[in-house]
């Protein structure tokens, strides 16, 4: 027995080595010949959190408790709300969407049948990427569209939005309709906006103070500035309307935090965690969507849950695997090359390697 014990020891610091290899070999990429690039990978294993700091800001490495806009990642956490939502009974998934939007917004139907919360969740609602009149906006704010588009657009734009085929017949990425979600659920929920809502009933339980929409002042002197794929210096995205489908910032810290949250789920949001991790809708045969939530499938194996997100100067990725572990990829830099950093760890941690 004490030879065993002796042997598990020692195999641990081995292990946690392996892995920083796998990350460092994955993650340098990101860096090389970007002088700018500061990136942060945060890491959840055998319940042990790892962090790995890559690049500099300013002549300083970022850490854990950097900002980054992690863009479309905020889908998750609208996800689990809208699952909140329904497990306190404030609204179902299949109520339709426009019973709750804000007065005077028409959502536009199709074939005698309206868009359900569930639609706007696995992107089946049929409805086009962005709202329209919104491509006249980023043409003259190219740097700042979300900004730009305001509720008046929104309101204006919306029923001239076109649903592409027949509603729930096929997934088509949609950032209108996860931007819907938010107004409505604050509509529902009687409460001033969805940051509000949000706050209190999702970021406030997880105690994720530094993950928010609006940044303190202290906060902002933390965030790490962005770039697009060229190197050219990027202004951090404001939200005007669509908050709950790209608006949100956090640090490694918080997104360990919530990812140890996702990967075991307990307390108080439970049940909204495991509900927004099902799945509701197949994509291809080998990919489900949750509650916002992209659900990667393997034969005889759990599945890998993850999003990523990308806005003017950002790309992230959070991702995991349920009851094992989890990942998260924070990078200045509008790059793609990002999601390939987070499925190699969370392949690492799948196969327990």
């Amino acid at each position: 027995m004490r030879r065993l014990l002796l042997l598990i020891v020692l195999a641990a610091p081995a292990h946690a080595e392996e892995l920083k290899t796998v990350v460092e070999k994955e993650a340098e990429a990101l860096t090389k010949d970007r002088p700018y690039a500061a990136v942060v990978v945060g890491v959840l294993q055998d319940n042990k959190e790892h962090v790995f700091a890559f690049g500099k800001h300013d002549g300083k490495a970022p850490d854990r408790d950097s900002e980054y806009e992690i863009g479309s990642i905020t889908k998750v956490f609208t996800g689990i709300l809208l699952a909140d939502r329904v497990k306190q009974g404030v609204v179902k998934l299949d109520d339709p969407v426009q019973k709750y939007l804000p007065s005077g917004w028409t959502l536009p139907r199709r074939d005698d049948r309206d868009i359900s919360f569930l639609h706007l969740a696995t992107h089946t609602s049929g409805l086009t990427r962005l709202p329209d009149g919104f491509l006249a906006v980023t043409l003259k704010h190219p740097k700042e569209p979300f900004a730009k588009f305001d509720v008046a657009a929104m309101k204006k734009g919306l029923p001239e939005t076109r649903i592409q085929w027949a509603i729930g017949s096929k997934y088509e990425y949609s950032n209108l309709g996860v931007g819907l979600i938010g107004h409505a659920l604050a509509q529902a929920s009687k409460t001033k906006s969805h940051e509000e809502l949000l706050t209190a009933r999702v970021l406030e339980p997880m105690n994720l103070a530094d993950t928010r929409i609006t940044l303190t002042g202290e906060q902002k002197k933390r965030i790490i500035p962005g770039f697009n794929a060229k190197g050219e210096a990027q202004p951090n995205w404001d939200f005007a309307c669509m908050e709950s489908c790209g608006a949100m910032r956090s640090t490694a810290d918080d997104m360990l935090k919530f990812l140890r949250a996702n990967v075991k789920p307990d307390g108080s949001l439970k049940d909204a965690l495991e509900m927004s991790h099902q799945s509701w809708r197949a994509i291809s045969p080998t990919s489900e969507s949750g509650l916002c939530w992209i659900r990667n499938l393997k034969k005889n194996a759990p599945p890998t849950i993850w999003h990523n997100g990308q806005t003017g100067g950002y790309h992230s990725f959070a991702g995991f695997v349920p009851g094992k572990g989890g990942v998260v990829v924070l990078c200045n830099v509008a790059v793609g090359k990002v999601d390939e950093v987070g499925f190699r760890v969370l392949k690492f941690i799948a196969e327990g390697q």
